[in-house]
């Protein structure tokens, strides 16, 4: 009885609480339209799956899966796209959907993208993960859910031929308190940063530092990170890389990238895979985090070159 009613004072905690973070990935960097829409269509057509299990062997730790799907319409200079959310820690669940829009502005030395993303963000609480009991507790309460408008903006600016790129951006830009459960979604804003340059005679290696700082005004989560792609042939590498989370964790992944040796151009798979060693103080009771990626790409040819001419005259 005693643990029931932790259970159910815990429950109450939380469910008049902040949303203290949005989702976390270690494999941000693939994951940028999801927090800043002005990310979305900027090269073909692509489709990013992401799944997180975090603190392997901390019951009911967090599960966190992603869908990105997303492209790029060269007619018009525009993305769009569509991020899926499934968020899952104890007896909390986060979903969301958001459509992104983005246009881009080709300014000659780089491209500049505003972005805007319109959804909705479902929030429930149910008390099913808690252990059989010999008895029913009429102190439990019911599952319960509420939804509501969702709505994220951003910015980003892409130096010329992409070896830079700054975005700024806010989710929940318009917060939503779900009064049925009692429940407040916090603002969250994000600034993330990039650069691409290339090493090497012999085997070309590219090197991507890069950086994301999240915070909601009551706390903040930074991540530092740095992938190497050796490329292997024409059309495909493979990637290592190292990520520290501020007082959180420190993290190792890999991948592989590949194309069709006979069109390299026109599709990329991409599957990594990372390890977040934690340095947090669960860190005694967790083994680490498990984290799958899984990217697909469809390049279109670009758009071609009109010609005019008077057919009198000799092209």
């Amino acid at each position: 009885m005693k643990t029931t009613l932790s259970l159910f004072f815990c429950f109450l905690a939380i469910n008049s609480g902040f949303a203290q973070q949005d989702k976390q990935f270690t494999h941000f960097a693939f994951d940028k339209m999801s927090f800043n829409p002005a990310a979305t269509g900027f090269k073909g057509v692509c489709g990013t799956f992401i799944y997180r299990n975090q603190w392997d062997r901390v019951q009911d730790a967090p599960n966190t899966s992603l869908l990105n799907l997303q492209g790029n319409l060269q007619e018009i200079n525009t993305g769009i796209g569509i991020s899926l959310a499934n968020d899952a820690i104890g007896f909390q669940r986060n979903n969301s959907a958001i459509i992104n829009g983005a246009y881009h502005w080709n300014t000659g030395y780089g491209i500049l993208s505003g972005g805007i993303g319109i959804g909705i963000i479902n929030v429930g609480f149910s008390l099913d993960w808690i252990p059989p009991q010999t008895f029913q507790d009429p102190l439990l309460p019911d599952p319960i859910s509420g939804t509501a408008f969702d709505l994220n903006a951003g910015l980003m600016w892409h130096g010329k031929d992409y070896p830079y790129y700054v975005g700024v951006s806010s989710t929940h830009l318009a917060p939503q308190t779900l009064d049925n459960i009692n429940f407040s979604v916090a603002r969250h804003y994000y600034v993330l940063a990039g650069y691409d340059f290339r090493v090497g005679t012999y085997r070309q290696i590219d090197i991507q530092p890069s950086f994301l700082l999240k915070a909601d005004g009551a706390t903040a989560v930074f991540d530092l990170n740095v992938n190497a792609n050796i490329w292997l042939n024409s059309y495909s590498y493979a990637w290592g890389g190292f990520t520290y989370r501020l007082k959180d964790a420190i993290a190792l992944s890999a991948g592989w990238a590949f194309a069709p040796k006979q069109l390299p151009n026109v599709s990329m798979m991409k599957i990594g895979y990372s390890f977040d060693i934690m340095t947090n103080p669960l860190k005694t009771y967790g083994k680490g985090t498990h984290e799958l990626m899984l990217n697909f790409c469809i390049f279109p040819p670009k758009k071609p070159i009109t010609r005019f001419g008077n057919p009198h005259i000799l092209q």
